[in-house]
């Protein structure tokens, strides 16, 4: 049994301090999550990639994290959405979720949470780009309630393209 199942879930922006976690919990991510969240194998990220994940401008790149405490001040990264710009008004996010802790709505509460800043930010359109074998983060980014359009990229890669519909208000 996961030792995190009965923790609580805390989700949160991603912070310099998250550097070493972050590198930590790609390496733990098993081969196959791997593989699905970097379109191939992959043993994980290296310094300089976690430093530019953990160093978002937080308004044009963001990244959030869901993390478990063990009730002592120690947290451990259980998950991770990054959001970065994909053209004007739009970006692109991908997330990962430790294998214990797949199928218990952590990504689905990582993507709220994207959704919600990337609103904030006037983000018309957010992406996301995946294996076509990867059916679990196809259904939790088309199960939204969000309108969305799956594309073929080709080589077994699709595109879903999802609707936030929101303009931002003039300054």
């Amino acid at each position: 049994m996961d030792r995190s199942s009965n923790l609580p879930i805390v989700i949160r922006r991603i912070a310099a301090a998250d550097h070493d976690d972050l590198v930590s919990f790609y390496a733990g991510l098993s081969d196959e999550s791997r593989r699905t969240r970097f379109l191939g194998a992959s043993r994980g990220i290296g310094s300089t990639q976690s430093t530019w994940f953990c160093s978002p401008d937080h308004a044009h790149r963001e990244g959030f994290v869901a993390v478990v405490g063990d009730g002592s001040g120690n947290e451990r990264i259980v998950g991770h959405i990054c959001v970065e710009p994909d053209g004007p008004c739009a970006a692109e996010v991908a997330v990962a979720v430790a294998d214990e802790c797949q199928g218990q709505g952590i990504g689905r509460r990582l993507v709220a949470a994207a959704v919600v800043w990337a609103r904030s930010e006037g983000i018309r359109v957010l992406t996301a780009t995946m294996l076509a074998s990867n059916a679990p983060i196809q259904r939790l980014l088309t199960g939204l309630r969000l309108p969305c359009l799956t594309m073929p990229v080709g080589g077994g890669i699709v595109e879903i393209r999802i609707d936030l519909g929101v303009v931002r208000a003039a300054a």
